[in-house]
């Protein structure tokens, strides 16, 4: 492993676009797995840090739905 992992755009030829909001949140996991590998020093593999990075990215963003009705 060189330890210089980049995120990089692929071609996205014949795939959908993503919508502009989806693709900010697929560019913010990116930006945070690869700061997170980068720093684990080789503990953390790639998908290792997508994972961590996404829980804490759900964690983070306002929740929705049903909580209030929970409390009847």
């Amino acid at each position: 492993m060189s330890g210089h992992f980049q995120p990089s755009r692929r071609c996205r030829k014949g795939r959908p676009q993503l919508a502009p909001e989806a693709q900010a949140v697929a560019d913010e996991l990116s930006r945070r797995a690869a700061q997170m590998w980068a720093e684990s020093g080789g503990e953390l593999s790639i998908a290792e840090a997508v994972e961590i990075a996404a829980f804490r990215m759900g964690a983070e963003l306002p929740q929705t739905g049903t909580e209030s009705a929970v409390e009847s």
